[in-house]
């Protein structure tokens, strides 16, 4: 555990983050992709789209999950104190007893002796962008995973009542 209050990420996390979310996106990404090429856009039935669908935007995901930490990467000391004070703004830059590094949801919070965290390191779109493919990812993988059950199911249904 760090006991400097403004330290920030951990660098060598931060560049697993990178490998790891890029081999992560570019798998998903290839799946998705290459599922829809060999079934065909048009003759592709709702669960391959699902599933294809599921996996682009758990890559989009991805994709701005290691765009985040690539802007963590890049604060070295003093555009992380730069970035600090202009997050709190001037009449409380002398107030900053700490910095915050999170992880989920990515961002570096500058926090103030009044109890208040600022957010800063990270584009603001990042967050809510990248929380929205992860739940779009999940959901579409879901209906995926119901669909194809039901399919499994009215097709045995379907058997044994032959029998």
């Amino acid at each position: 555990m760090e006991t400097d209050p403004y330290a920030g990420h951990n660098p060598l996390v931060l560049l697993l983050v990178l490998l790891v979310g890029l081999a992560v996106a570019a798998a998903l990404a290839v799946y998705g992709c290459t599922t829809l090429a060999r079934h065909g856009v048009r003759r592709a039935g709702p669960l391959v789209v699902l599933r294809s669908c599921a996996a682009l935007a758990g890559a989009g995901a991805a994709c701005l999950y290691v765009w985040g930490a690539l802007h963590l990467l890049t604060l070295d000391e003093t555009r992380r104190d730069l970035a600090c004070k202009e997050a709190v703004g001037p009449a409380h830059v002398m107030e900053i007893d700490s910095y915050r590094p999170t992880y989920i949801p990515l961002g570096l919070g500058c926090h103030v002796r009044s109890g208040t965290t600022y957010s800063t390191g990270v584009p603001g779109y990042l967050n809510p962008a990248a929380g929205a493919l992860a739940f779009t990812a999940v959901a579409l993988g879901g209906f995926s995973l119901l669909e194809s059950e039901r399919r499994a199911t009215r097709d045995f249904k379907r058997e044994t009542r032959r029998t």
